[in-house]
């Protein structure tokens, strides 16, 4: 049961796991008492909320809006899934069900659609505010070790991980860049040999204070792709690669 204090309303959300017949188990509870008796425990909570010079709402005071949101282990056909709408309608529920393939479909969105390629010496002046601008898109999700790894998690496993699940690979070439033999130059090449075996463009290069000759000496290859140029600023730079990651 979810509380939503700023609307004032409840909704209810249901887990139901693999069964013989998914239709019957939905219509029974849509028809049955699973979801009144669900509602019937809103009464007993003494939680107050509200935000800063409102009123205050309590729990009691909440409305059930209706809505029922079932995630399930189980297919339902378009004709199952209209029989349910129906039976949900008849008795005053709006019905969202989320079954495999609305789950895949969200494991995929949920996947990045940039790796952030950087040396860390450029995390604080060009990689954060470039990340900061991206993630005001609509759907675009970063991967950012700042924001994507935690603590314990495996460095290189995740950064892989990282790599090959993206959509696109965010490289930002500066000075530091180009010096750098380490984690940079191996994010560098993992990338180009995905590209290889996938046979597309992956890498979105930025070009932050560096030459033509600077890129050409590090990758002839990189200095053939056309780049986004990091002195229009991390807003401009963010449009040019959301833009391009979505063409």
């Amino acid at each position: 049961m979810f509380l939503d204090f700023s609307s004032g309303s409840i909704y209810l959300a249901y887990y139901i796991e693999t069964v013989a017949d998914p239709l019957q188990r939905c219509i029974d509870l849509v028809t049955g008492n699973a979801i009144s008796t669900v509602l019937g425990v809103a009464g007993g909570f003494h939680f107050v909320g509200g935000f800063p010079e409102t009123n205050p709402i309590a729990a009691s005071e909440l409305k059930f809006c209706g809505r029922v949101y079932i995630y399930s282990d189980n297919h339902l056909s378009s004709t199952e899934l209209d029989t349910l709408n129906q039976v949900a309608k008849r008795n005053g529920l709006l019905i969202e069900y989320h079954g495999p393939d609305w789950a895949a479909q969200r494991t995929q969105l949920e996947k990045p659609m940039a790796f952030i390629s950087h040396d860390s010496r450029d995390k604080e002046a060009i990689a954060k505010p470039l990340v900061d601008e991206l993630v005001k898109y609509p759907g675009c999700t970063v991967w950012y070790d700042e924001y994507s790894l935690k603590i314990g998690d495996n460095l290189r496993e995740n950064i892989e991980k990282g790599l090959s699940e993206c959509k696109k690979c965010v490289v930002l070439l500066t000075r530091n860049f180009l010096m750098n033999r380490g984690w940079t130059k191996a994010e560098i090449d993992a990338v180009f040999t995905r590209e290889l075996v996938e046979q597309k463009s992956v890498i979105l290069p930025v070009w932050c204070d560096v030459s033509k000759s600077d890129i050409y000496s590090y990758s002839p290859t990189l200095a053939n792709r056309v780049a986004a140029q990091w002195g229009k600023g991390p807003a401009d730079v963010a449009r040019q690669v959301y833009l391009a990651a979505n063409a």
